[in-house]
């Protein structure tokens, strides 16, 4: 048993981390309720497709690339969305990543019209017809959910890696760069977002209003550098086939956002 004058310190420091996790809970349960409103409202404003593009790409190797998913308009809306958003947190690990990263929560409040986006049924269903699979958006507390990656300073760059799984279905990742460029010459930015399969590394073009899906679990890729004067924002998504986890996932999930998203990420 501990003694008194350690006992009552733990207890209190339980205390106050149980009452934070439920206001954090409440939090995320009022936030659901506006987010409902606002993928009603802004949904109807972006005005997306009834229907699915003509031609979906094969999912064999678990990535496809589909062409100008969006109508102008649309896109146009949330490459300005985005742009407002341009006050990052920024995260740098040693020889492995520097960038800025908008979380999904913070999206609510500075970009309601790519969450809407995120929510809509044609972006799940868009997906699902590529997967081959029902795929539905992850929860409202993981941060990576939707989010925006920002790149704006040279060398901002992400290493070789896979994106961790961490619910019980299957997992894959959904990129739409939103702007890619140089910001003194007409040409796209000097980073490239590189896989590796097979032995073999290939280039994923990237290019503005092009959605890319991938298995991030199986597709080992990167991004390379990016150099002075130019910028780099990529709408990056989640969805998954069963969007569930244990605990323990979604201890591990809480651990490593906070390298992106700071000790907040504790308490998602």
């Amino acid at each position: 048993m501990l003694p008194a004058t350690l006992l009552i310190p733990a207890v209190t420091g339980a205390l106050a981390v149980t009452g934070l996790a439920l206001r954090q809970r409440r939090r995320y349960r009022r936030l659901e309720s506006q987010q409902r409103d606002w993928v009603t409202q802004y949904g109807a404003a972006l005005n997306l497709p009834q229907t699915l593009p003509e031609r979906v790409p094969d999912f064999q190797q678990r990535i496809a690339v589909l062409p100008q998913p969006l109508p102008t308009p649309v896109f146009d809306s949330l490459r300005e969305a985005a742009l407002r958003c341009r006050h990052a947190e920024r995260s740098y690990f040693p020889a492995h990543k520097q960038g800025g990263t908008v979380a999904y929560e913070d999206l609510h409040r500075l970009a309601p019209e790519i969450v809407a986006f995120y929510q809509s049924g044609y972006l799940r269903r868009s997906c699902s017809a590529v997967i081959g699979q029902p795929v539905a958006p992850t929860p409202i507390h993981d941060q990576n959910s939707c989010s925006l990656l920002i790149y704006d300073r040279p060398r901002d760059h992400i290493g070789w890696h896979y994106d961790h799984n961490f619910y019980h279905g299957r997992h894959f990742t959904v990129l739409l760069p939103l702007v890619n460029r140089h910001l003194k010459e007409e040409r796209p930015s000097s980073a490239q977002l590189l896989i590796r399969q097979d032995g073999r590394e290939r280039v994923v073009p990237t290019p503005p209003n092009t959605l890319i899906i991938f298995e991030g679990a199986r597709v080992f890729h990167k991004v390379t550098r990016l150099e002075s004067n130019e910028l780099r924002i990529v709408l990056s998504m989640t969805f998954c086939t069963h969007p569930q986890a244990s605990l323990l996932k979604g201890a591990l999930r809480r651990c490593k956002d906070v390298a992106y998203f700071g000790v907040r990420a504790l308490w998602t």
